[in-house]
């Protein structure tokens, strides 16, 4: 599908509780939250996946105590440019929400100290416009259309 605006899973993606005990599959093993079906648009654990095999689902990571999504899984779906990433594991990955405050640390001066986030007021590590998938959601949304494909 082809999407011109915010296609309407997006939001249920990054408002998703991860990492909590699927309450489908309290007694089994790998039962996190750790994967989110578009189709369906809710949070899902490994022991899920088999119900949705036909579906589009993403897996959801976690990197310094945030949730985050692959940004090549990402860029399928989502045009995920001037969006800050991270590496971790040999990946990229880009937060679905800014960095919760309790591990936000300030950036040491440089050249780079005054340019922030459009809409948390974060400083990224580098010249990207947003933070994470949410502000630039809550930014495009309010300003301008942003074109999206799978």
């Amino acid at each position: 599908k082809s999407y011109v605006g915010i296609p309407p899973w997006l939001n249920d993606m990054y408002n998703s509780i991860y990492f909590n005990t699927c309450t489908m599959h309290q007694d089994a093993k790998k039962n996190d939250l750790d994967y989110f079906c578009i189709d369906c648009r809710r949070s899902l654990c490994s022991n899920c996946l088999d119900a949705h095999m036909h579906h589009n689902y993403v897996k959801i990571r976690r990197y310094v105590y945030n949730d985050v999504i692959n940004r090549e899984d990402l860029r399928s779906l989502f045009n995920c440019s001037g969006i800050q990433s991270y590496h971790t594991n040999g990946a990229k990955v880009v937060f679905l929400k800014p960095k919760t405050h309790r591990h936000h640390q300030q950036q040491k001066q440089s050249n780079l100290k005054d340019h922030r986030c459009t809409i948390s007021n974060r400083t990224p590590q580098d010249n990207s416009l947003y933070c994470s998938v949410a502000c630039k959601v809550r930014f495009s949304s309010s300003s301008f259309l942003l074109f999206f494909t799978k």
